[in-house]
């Protein structure tokens, strides 16, 4: 875990001496910036709203060369905002040439390692307010070193923030508000990234690290969303494990906000009101955390295999291990969860503080605040 917390002094050297500064000024396009900037090179933008590209364009923004950094330079009173033309999809799409544009982009399932180049080598967006796109906010694919810092993403309908198959990130200091379908902040099938210092609320999910390996999610504030955190692995993607994630010193409060997730989609079979879930995976630890009056859970854990039941379907034929093994639940301090009423008998007998379903493998609590559990005896840690 060193290595992740490094990571922000890492990406915060020194650009190549030969770098540019390139200012977009009010009513000038950031577009025509992308298209002259060279790798490495410093696009800033001053405050006002911009709308980029054409009504049906996929993408506002797209960026396929390596090192680019964007800076929005908002004041007290102005801020810096890309807004959706029309509902165009994506608001910045960053990735290798050969993963951006029609016909080549997969959201979920990008060739990073399958062509050349492989992964674009470092991006960093500081400063804006990304607004109203369908589907994703700020989408990252195959990169490799990235800072994504100090933004607003809101009212973006699927993801707010969401790099994929990339690694040696830091996303930091970022509000995401008004996500209604999916999560506010997303990590998946990546490698090595930090989440810190964000808050999140008015989601669907706040925050999910997904599929991915070695990230931290570190001191966020999460409320007012359906789910706060949720850890967890998924079949029939490229990367197949989950492991060693660390959620610790977040403040997870109310998050009792209607669930609207997309029908027939897993998180639409949740209820509402759930603090941190850990849902399958390796070693995850659970330290902590500030946990208070979310309605139907504090820290749960299980299987995949209950998610799929719920859906209708069963473990059988998954290319993971579904279940949860080796996570550390640690000194969390839990309050008042688990005391909404729920239409669902099943939920109703489940609802607590500490939730587990029994499954997995060398899993642990110890040193943990709580008044109510639900599931067999949990097992200390030694």
């Amino acid at each position: 875990m060193r290595s992740i917390l490094w990571l922000a002094v890492l990406l915060a050297g020194a650009l190549p001496a030969s770098a540019r500064t390139i200012v977009v000024q009010k009513r000038g396009s950031i577009r025509d910036a992308i298209a002259q900037a060279s790798a490495g090179d410093r696009i800033e933008v001053l405050p006002g709203t911009y709308e980029e590209g054409a009504e049906g364009d996929l993408n506002a923004l797209t960026i396929t060369r390596a090192g680019i950094s964007v800076v929005g330079k908002p004041t007290k009173k102005r801020a810096v905002i890309l807004q959706s033309r029309a509902r165009q999809s994506y608001g910045i799409w960053v990735s290798p040439a050969n993963s951006a544009g029609p016909g080549k982009q997969d959201p979920e399932d990008p060739p990073c390692g399958d062509r050349d180049p492989a992964t674009l080598k470092g991006f960093s967006i500081r400063g804006f307010t990304i607004r109203g796109f369908a589907e994703h906010g700020v989408h990252l694919a195959c990169v490799d070193g990235f800072s994504i810092v100090d933004n607003h993403a809101d009212q973006n309908a699927v993801y707010g923030l969401f790099p994929v198959r990339s690694k040696n990130g830091v996303m930091a200091g970022n509000l995401v508000t008004n996500t209604e379908t999916d999560a506010a902040i997303y990590v998946g099938q990546s490698d090595h990234v930090l989440i810190t210092g964000n808050v999140v609320h008015d989601n669907l999910l706040g925050i999910e690290v997904e599929n991915s390996r070695h990230c931290a999610v570190i001191g966020n504030h999460a409320y007012a969303n359906t789910m706060a955190i949720f850890v967890d692995i998924l079949p029939f993607l490229q990367k197949k494990t989950q492991e060693d994630t660390l959620v610790a010193f977040n403040t997870v409060h109310d998050n009792n906000r209607p669930n609207t997730a997309e029908q027939g989609e897993l998180l639409g079979f949740l209820p509402k009101g759930i603090g941190i879930l850990i849902a399958g995976g390796k070693t995850t630890t659970v330290l902590m955390n500030d946990v208070r009056r979310n309605g139907f859970a504090g820290i749960a854990v299980s299987s995949l295999c209950l998610g799929l039941a719920l859906q209708g379907s069963d473990c059988s034929g998954l290319d993971i291990d579904p279940n949860p093994v080796n996570d550390r639940i640690l000194a969390n301090r839990l309050v008042d969860n688990g005391t909404a009423t729920q239409d669902d008998p099943f939920f109703e007998a489940l609802k607590a503080d500490l939730i587990w379903d029994g499954s997995g493998k060398g899993n642990c609590w110890s040193g943990n605040i709580f008044k109510t559990r639900t599931g067999p005896e949990l097992p200390a840690c030694h």
